[in-house]
C-alpha cells in the first residue's frame, strides 16, 4: 500500500492540468510574504500525508498560499497548523506538537491529512472544473485508506468532496 501512495504522490506533485492553479501557485512562490522572503517555496501541488493505516482522515480545502504552498505539506507553516498539531500531539496522535516543513520529522499515528484540491486557488475559490480534476487524486487517497472509520471535513468544499466520494462509492 505504501508503494501505491508513493506512486500517487508522484502523479500529484507532477500535475499541471489546471493552468490557472499552476500559474497562481508559481506566482505565490515568487512573490513571497515578507516574513518568508528568504525561504524557498515548494510551489507545486501537495499530497496528503500521514499513517497509511489510518482510521481517521482530516480533509481541508486546499494548501494555504504561504502555508502548504510554501512548505510542501498541507496544514503546515501557518496558524491553523499550529493549533492542529498541538491538539494531535496532546491526543498522542503525532510525535511532535508542530509542523514547520515537509521534512521536519513529523509522524502521525492513525491519522491521514489531505485536501480536496491539491493546489492553492486564487482567493481560496477553486472552479468546479479544477475540483473535478483533483477529485481523482482525492478519491484515490481515500480508496487507499482501507482502515478508514472517521472523516473530519474542515469546511464546505471539503465536506462536499467527501459526500461526492461516498455517493459514487455507494452507486458502484
Amino acid at each position: 500500500m505504501t508503494n501505491d501512495f508513493e506512486k500517487l504522490e508522484n502523479l500529484i506533485v507532477g500535475c499541471k492540468k489546471c493552468t490557472r492553479l499552476v500559474s497562481f501557485r508559481k506566482k505565490i512562490a515568487k512573490e513571497k510574504r515578507k516574513q518568508f522572503i528568504n525561504e524557498k517555496y515548494w510551489g507545486k501541488p501537495i499530497t496528503g500525508f500521514g499513517d497509511p493505516k489510518a482510521r481517521i482522515l482530516f480533509v481541508g480545502l486546499a494548501p494555504a498560499a504561504h502555508g502548504g504552498n510554501r512548505t510542501g505539506r498541507v496544514f503546515t507553516g501557518d496558524r491553523s497548523s499550529d493549533f492542529l498539531y498541538k491538539c494531535l500531539y496532546k491526543a498522542k496522535l503525532s510525535n511532535q506538537p508542530n509542523s514547520d516543513h515537509r521534512n521536519d520529522g513529523l509522524k502521525l499515528r492513525d491519522i491521514f491529512i489531505t485536501t480536496a484540491l491539491k493546489c492553492v486557488p486564487p482567493g481560496d475559490k477553486p472552479t468546479k472544473k479544477e475540483l473535478n480534476t483533483c477529485f481523482k487524486y482525492f478519491n484515490k487517497e481515500i480508496e487507499y485508506l482501507e482502515n478508514l472509520k472517521i472523516v473530519v471535513a474542515l469546511g464546505k468544499i471539503a465536506f462536499d468532496a467527501c459526500i461526492q466520494f461516498y455517493k459514487k462509492t455507494l452507486q458502484n
